[in-house]
């Protein structure tokens, strides 16, 4: 038990598993005793796991996830096969991605109208006017809420992009789970109940090991 300094007692959380799955979303938290956590998260076709450390301040704990690497891996060349005046993109996803990207040349990100794309072996790609900003910015709207800034090289006409170990990674900073009796419950979102289901196993241990890979 932790003391305050008006002598209030709190418990301190409970190692294991907590799990907040429901219709159509598996969810579940992993806290281990050394101060680290995994969360893991599943809708669809989407699959989110990362790792991170655990404080805990009084009846709250406070999850904050390790780095996460970039989102995207562009790589940006001169092609001589590109039309004068175009600049082309390539993103190396499956079709059924091109859908959710989104991209602007601005030196603010913006939603802009989503253009053509035709298949290729690489991926899709689609050919625009050569921007007036090196600034690109990238959104995966399945996966994040937040556009990623690149600047590209000059007189550079063909930008291959990728995705990066960090796509669809989301990064907590000391988000705040409330502790009670087996559960902690996520007060940023809607007070959602994780409730404990048991100690985490030992094939689960080497989870407990920093970085998000």
């Amino acid at each position: 038990m932790e003391n305050n300094a008006q002598g209030q007692k709190y418990s301190r959380v409970m190692p294991g598993y907590y799990n907040a799955s429901r219709m159509e979303v598996a969810e579940e938290l992993c806290i281990f005793e050394n101060n680290r956590f995994v969360y893991a998260m599943s809708y669809g076709a989407l699959d989110v796991f990362v790792k991170g450390i655990w404080t805990q301040q009084h009846d709250t704990i406070y999850l904050s996830t390790d780095k996460v690497k970039g989102k995207y891996v562009l790589t940006s060349s001169t092609d001589e096969k590109v039309p004068t005046g175009k600049m082309l993109l390539v993103f190396k996803f499956g079709y059924q991605h091109a859908p959710y990207i989104n991209f602007s040349f601005a030196p603010h990100p913006a939603v802009t109208e989503h253009p053509e794309m035709t298949q290729t072996t690489e991926g899709f790609e689609t050919l625009v006017n050569q921007p007036a900003s090196r600034h690109l910015w990238l959104i995966h709207t399945m996966y994040d809420t937040e556009f990623s800034e690149y600047t590209l090289p000059e007189n550079v006409n063909k930008v291959l992009i990728a995705p990066g170990d960090g796509l669809g990674k989301p990064v907590f900073d000391s988000i705040p789970f409330l502790v009670s009796d087996s559960a902690v419950i996520n007060i940023n979102d809607d007070h959602r109940k994780f409730r404990y289901t048991g100690p985490v196993s030992e094939e689960d241990k080497q989870y407990a090991r920093p970085g998000n890979k």
